[in-house]
């Protein structure tokens, strides 16, 4: 029916002798092209006038950020609009990669009206000193997964703390037998996801990256803690050993195969679960969510996630780009995103929503865990923190350096990159 209204719309549009102004949207692999793919047709059966087309590139936010650094260093037009990671917007602001929005309100006023209706972690993102530089496409937290039907057959409670999951976990993998069952997985490779395994780790433990005066703080006693938990993992043989190599959709296909008892993952991998996926599932109708666990005596954290339309600034089609912005940031088309593709919607109204409800129930159970979620570091110069973070975590897990040895670098690290 959309092919129809798009044809139609086209055929009535050449008959009119107007040209179509065209549009091209960068996406990620694992952001869904199969939903997406289709609002483009929407729109462009509602917008004769523009002709929006998409391109896929890469499977994890650190690929796609290569590509982009490498269109938007040379000035390059060729994309109009693109999404990227919640912690990028400072960085762009910065490098002057994405085009301001305040220009498309007729008062900042107006804006500030527009934006009531996003959550204000999303958006505290994408306003940098009173500029707008893009608009949340969905949100994200981390969660915990776990197998529910085995939680019940061994009498468990979904665990609040480390040292539960610990024991759940053994005790399962003892009793099931299974040598490929895994007890605990979570992301321990050269990406983003590793930053959240540490962060999310050190703030259960009372700990956080830097003070309140801006130091950075990581070689701590919550900072030990946190590497200590990790190299339990491993030692118990909860965790498999190459966890080095673990990224965040390898442990979502590992779950989904019923490889897996408890797993930190993103809001996206429920659709997957539940058998809207390009593999097949083993766990559709056996998958508990809960918040992540914490040590014991603090609260529980997660990593806000999440990913943000932004328009190129060497666009040629500023004005079509900002439609089609408005579209896709649209509460309708993050309806689809939350139900088709369990994307957590960046919209408070969307948390009441049937349809949403109904295809996500833990979105309305979880809320606070959504709306709560911390930033990782934010600052023009993410991509360098990022990396003194992950990089040492990683040589961590591949037991290429010792706990103490990835604070130190971890450390150092994070002081050059800020200039301390």
């Amino acid at each position: 029916m959309r092919r129809t209204l798009a044809l139609i719309a086209a055929l009535a549009l050449v008959a009119s002798g107007l040209a179509q102004t065209p549009l091209k949207v960068f996406i990620g692999g694992q952001q869904r092209p199969d939903v997406i793919g289709p609002l483009l047709e929407q729109f462009n059966a509602e917008n004769p006038d523009i002709v929006a087309t998409f391109e896929v590139g890469g499977a994890t936010s650190d690929v796609q950020q290569q590509y982009l650094n490498t269109v938007l260093t040379s000035r390059s037009g060729e994309l109009d609009i693109f999404l990227i990671d919640v912690v990028r917007p400072a960085q762009y602001a910065a490098s002057g990669w994405a085009e301001p929005l305040n220009q498309f309100f007729d008062s900042e006023a107006a804006m500030m009206a527009y934006l009531e209706d996003f959550l204000p972690g999303p958006i505290e993102a994408n306003l940098i000193d009173g500029t707008l530089y893009a608009l949340p496409a969905f949100t994200d937290a981390q969660f915990l997964y776990y197998r529910a039907d085995l939680l019940e057959k061994y009498g468990f409670e979904p665990p609040t703390t480390w040292e539960e999951l610990k024991s759940m976990a053994l005790t399962i993998q003892q009793q099931e037998g299974d040598p490929n069952l895994q007890g605990f997985n979570y992301q321990g490779f050269q990406g983003e996801g590793t930053i959240c395994t540490f962060l999310e780790a050190l703030w259960s433990a009372g700990g956080n990256w830097v003070d309140a005066d801006g130091n950075v703080t990581l070689v701590t006693p919550e900072a030990e803690r946190t590497m200590a938990w990790y190299e339990d993992t491993l030692a118990s043989g909860i965790t498999v050993e190459n966890i080095a190599e673990m990224s965040t959709d390898l442990s979502r296909q590992q779950f989904q195969a019923g490889n897996v008892v408890f797993m930190l993952n993103w809001g996206y991998a429920w659709a997957h679960f539940q058998g809207n996926s390009p593999q097949d599932t083993v766990v559709a109708g056996k998958v508990g969510v809960a918040p992540l666990p914490s040590f014991e005596g603090f609260d529980s954290a997660t990593c806000i996630g999440g990913w943000q339309w932004a328009i190129n600034p060497y666009s040629e089609n500023k004005d079509a780009a900002w439609r089609l912005l408005e579209f896709l940031a649209s509460p309708d088309s993050q309806r689809v995103l939350a139900v088709e593709a369990s994307n957590i919607p960046a919209r408070e109204s969307l948390y009441t929503d049937p349809a949403v409800l109904a295809a996500a129930p833990h979105f309305g159970d979880f809320y606070d865990v959504i709306v709560n979620a911390r930033s990782r570091p934010v600052t023009p110069f993410y991509n360098d923190v990022s990396e003194a973070i992950r990089y040492p975590m990683n040589a961590f897990f591949a037991r290429q350096l010792s706990a103490d040895e990835a604070l130190q670098e971890m450390q150092r690290g994070v002081e050059e990159a800020l200039d301390f």
